[in-house]
């Protein structure tokens, strides 16, 4: 069966504290079978997480996130890297819409929504 971390485990590997839990989570991810898995809320969460609570700059949170996912130990849904990528560039719409959107089109839907700025991607349409 395969793995998948939780927000918990996320965020010690992307801020190695506890420095005694980051560790072991390191460990664990070498010594797994192939790569674990992390959700698109898990993303959102950790992202959330590491501007609200950890003060970290939203191109730098963003970057962490894809570096992690980037790691042959570690992977995640298409759709997770295509709204980090998208989320490099600006942060409105945020990491969080891009993240709906992109699970929206992955499972062949179009999202409704008020957000203008959100509206101008491919996949969404305004609400008017």
């Amino acid at each position: 069966m395969t793995e998948t971390l939780d927000t918990s485990a996320v965020l010690r590997l992307l801020t190695g504290e506890p420095a005694t839990q980051a560790e072991q989570i390191r460990r664990l991810l070498e010594q797994a079978d192939g790569p674990v898995v992390v959700e698109s809320l898990v993303i959102a969460e950790s992202y959330f997480a590491l501007r609200h609570h950890y003060g970290v700059p939203h191109r730098e949170a963003v970057q962490a996130l894809l570096d992690l996912l980037s790691s042959d130990r570690v992977r995640a849904a298409a759709e997770s890297r295509v709204a980090l990528v998208g989320a490099l560039t600006t942060e409105h719409p945020g990491v969080m819409d891009r993240l709906i959107l992109e699970v929206a089109r992955a499972n062949a839907r179009t999202l409704l929504t008020f957000d203008r700025q959100l509206a101008r991607l491919d996949g969404a349409r305004l609400i008017a």
